[in-house]
């Protein structure tokens, strides 16, 4: 009985000082991706011993560098890489093998063939080409696409709720492997069947429709395995409770952002898997009341990529899109980048419409996708969105990056609360029905920017009093501290406070 107690005074003992230590922080995106997690991760990550993902998949992309100033771009390998950090990939993350071996290998020569520990959990979902046929499928008969980045992360989690299709423990046993490949097929072979039927008869849409055997496909997977780090399938979750028991300080690592997430997003438009900070333990297997730090990340300017509502969005997607892509060269370093960019920024400050606005910031951001190289769709800072996003983290501080995009510019618009059929939600509400974000009407504030260049700047007590005020003006709004600003793209381009 006394030893029963001494261990259970030992286990509070050590959870009250985890806590105390902040052993475990996770990071995850306020918006709808892309808000810079993979530069907050990078920053902090030199404090942690261990760097985590614990979800998403090969859809989503952190853009980071190494201390000497190499360039590393991860999609399923925690940014932890680049500072040779032990990495896990955790069980909530939708794994494709033939994507982490192609990084992989990538990652290997920006570092020299020196890659650092890393593991991957035993059960996470593993990808087969059928799982990408049938979201191609669905997207086909969809009215509305939902502007997937084609990497079948939503046929990946559908599945696995189904319980159809293998795990990544499987390719240790290929008769296993086999079984749950071929059940996988069985289940989709009527729709293979009329797609290639529609082959046949002449559809464009399906004319490059290949569906390999069973059997084609095992024999692939296993093959890939060959190539895999030895050793480096485990149970991540007992492999980090033991870390966690000898003092290691663990990172998690989200994808994409709240407004993505699958049952707190703006759904139909979202991803498949949990991106708000409680998927880091549904992800991990690790007990939340070990989570005590829960940081989210927000862009000065939020962007969107896809489709969804997007209540603060300063021009028309399509049209951005198109701009993108007929201006690509705008998006390189060059004297016609800089005059376009200065031509704008005296546009803006003499009243220039949100179509200015958005074509400006597109181009000053290099706003496109780390994974895809997709055009994003830029809109005005969102506090009611903050707002809620907040209280779906249970948000305990908050990372914004890119302010200093803000530079140079005498004032912006800042979307302050929400209006919905006359009525204006108090904060941190959203309509009953996710399908009606779209139809709220942002109501707008204008604040004051400023004229200095903060770009680099690392301490508080160096930005202007402007920029000082907009950051407290949107710690009130959101009800959450800042506590890293980013002024820039560099890694030292960071201020903690």
């Amino acid at each position: 009985m006394k030893k029963s107690w001494a261990i259970r005074f030992w286990l509070i003992l050590r959870s009250i000082c985890n806590i105390w230590r902040g052993q475990v922080m996770v990071v995850v995106g306020a918006y709808w991706g892309d808000e810079g997690k993979g530069k907050v991760v990078d920053g902090i990550g030199r404090l942690y011993d261990i760097i985590v993902r614990f979800g998403g998949g090969a859809n989503a992309g952190h853009t980071v560098f190494t201390p000497d100033g190499r360039k590393v771009v991860c999609h399923l390998i925690p940014c932890g890489v680049a500072w040779g950090k032990t990495c896990v990939i955790g069980r909530g993350v939708l794994f494709s093998l033939s994507s982490f071996l192609k990084e992989y290998l990538d990652i290997a020569m920006v570092l020299g063939g020196v890659m650092p520990v890393i593991y991957i959990d035993t059960g996470c979902t593993l990808f087969t080409p059928y799982h990408r046929l049938f979201e191609f499928w669905g997207e086909t008969l969809r009215n509305g696409k939902i502007g997937t980045t084609g990497r079948a992360i939503g046929a990946l989690a559908a599945f696995d709720k189904l319980r159809y299709g293998p795990k990544v423990g499987d390719l240790f046993s290929p008769l296993r492997l086999e079984e749950r490949v071929t059940e996988l097929y069985c289940l989709l072979l009527p729709i293979f069947e009329e797609m290639l039927e529609r082959k046949e008869k002449g559809d464009e849409d399906f004319k490059d429709v290949v569906i390999p055997t069973p059997q084609e496909v095992v024999a692939q997977l296993l093959l890939e395995a060959q190539n895999l780090p030895k050793d480096c399938v485990i149970d991540t979750r007992s492999f980090l409770l033991k870390q966690i028991a000898l003092g290691k300080k663990i990172l998690l690592e989200g994808a994409q952002a709240a407004g993505l997430d699958s049952k707190w997003g703006t759904w139909p438009f979202v991803s498949a898997g949990d991106s708000v900070a409680v998927g880091a333990s549904l992800g991990t297997g690790l007990p939340m009341y070990l989570i005590t730090r829960i940081m989210m990340v927000g862009k000065a300017l939020p962007s969107r990529v896809g489709s969804g509502p997007f209540p603060s969005e300063m021009w028309d997607r399509d049209l951005m899109i198109a701009f993108g892509e007929e201006h690509m060269h705008l998006f390189s370093p060059g004297r016609r980048r800089d005059g376009f960019l200065a031509g704008l920024r005296e546009q803006i400050n003499m009243g220039g419409n949100n179509e200015v606005h958005a074509k400006y910031f597109g181009v000053l951001g290099l706003e496109l996708g780390a994974s895809t190289s997709r055009v994003r769709s830029l809109g005005f800072s969102d506090l009611p969105w903050l707002r809620y996003s907040a209280e779906v983290n249970g948000a305990t501080e908050m990372a914004l990056t890119r302010l200093d995009m803000l530079s140079g510019i005498g004032s912006i618009k800042v979307a302050v609360s929400y209006k919905y059929n006359g009525e204006i939600f108090p904060p941190g509400q959203m309509p009953v029905s996710a399908f009606d974000l779209d139809k709220v009407e942002a109501v707008y504030e204008d604040w004051p920017c400023w004229e200095e260049d903060i770009s680099g700047i690392s301490k508080w007590r160096d930005l202007p009093r402007e920029a000082r005020a907009f950051i407290k003006r949107i710690e009130a709004a959101v009800g959450v501290p800042i506590t890293v600003i980013g002024t820039g793209p560099g890694r030292e381009a960071l201020i903690r406070r």
